[in-house]
């Protein structure tokens, strides 16, 4: 325990605010004249809570394993702190992409139907190690859908930006068709400005259509209503928002801390090597697809 007492390897987290379980005692009155036991245990309650708080602490406990299984030595307790500068010729910055939620409109019914989900959703839910297991169903009773609708949820967009949410659109289309082959697909975008995308989309088994949804009605369950122009409207077992992409929050920040001027939609172009020029020369940003 003596690396522990130099009091450098213990990192206190304040965000734990479990306090800590006290045992179930007897009165006092009730421990005179025997040798009843005192300390009464936890209950199960308080065990749980108890086994939650202690598997959370993540304090070093100064046993000194890590240093001791560290066969080359690249553990040292006695290394002090330092500030390292390093000098580079140039920087490049992965910045990361979310999936912009706070950008959809109201109107297409997201978090309003358990079977409206974005494509994000989606995306967990196509891959293997997701929640499902890779098994596309329909949230609210976990069946298979047999119908399902991509709609584009924002009204307009950069090209690149644009051009990036659709591409994910498609990709997720195409494994879906591997998983669904019987399907119907319907995907409500504007695609004139895309050609390769539409096209993959018709090699696919997809019907298009190009009119802009007007508004998405959840019914509490399946099917779901969605309707276009001249007040058609069609029903789905799953609806999907196709959502904007934007640079991560991390990747944003450090943006800012760095005085790089990129724009809502830069971070998704750049030339053949995939590199993203800013305002530093010597800074430049990885394309994201």
């Amino acid at each position: 325990m003596q690396y522990e007492n130099k009091g450098r390897f213990i990192v206190k987290f304040t965000d734990i605010p479990s306090p800590r379980q006290h045992l179930f005692e007897i009165e006092v009155d009730e421990r005179r004249n025997n040798y009843s036991e005192v300390e009464l245990g936890f209950d199960q309650e308080r065990a749980a809570r108890e086994a939650k708080r202690c598997l959370s602490c993540r304090r070093c406990l100064g046993c000194a394993l890590c240093w001791a299984e560290c066969k080359p030595e690249a553990i040292q307790f006695d290394l002090p702190d330092e500030m390292i500068e390093l000098e580079a010729d140039s920087v490049i910055i992965a910045p990361g992409v979310e999936r912009a939620l706070d950008r959809i409109d109201r109107r297409f019914g997201l978090a309003k139907d358990v079977n409206v989900v974005s494509d994000l959703q989606l995306e967990r839910m196509l891959s293997e190690s997701g929640p499902s297991g890779g098994l596309v169903i329909r949230p609210f009773d976990g069946q298979i859908p047999s119908s399902l609708a991509f709609v584009q949820a924002y009204d307009g967009a950069a090209s690149a930006m644009n051009r990036s949410a659709l591409t994910l659109a498609a990709n997720e289309v195409a494994l879906l068709r591997q998983k669904l082959p019987k399907a119907e697909i319907t995907v409500f975008a504007g695609l004139e400005d895309f050609p390769e995308i539409k096209s993959a989309l018709h090699s696919a088994g997809v019907t298009l259509v190009g009119a802009a949804v007007k508004s998405v009605t959840p019914s509490g369950g399946s099917p779901v209503k969605v309707a276009f122009e001249d007040g058609q409207e069609k029903e789905f077992d799953l609806v999907v928002l196709i959502t904007q992409p934007k640079m991560s929050s991390d990747g944003r920040d450090l943006a800012k801390a760095l005085g790089l001027e990129v724009s809502y939609a830069g971070f998704l172009s750049g030339d053949g090597e995939g590199l993203i020029q800013t305002n530093k020369q010597e800074v430049q940003l990885a394309r994201q697809a």
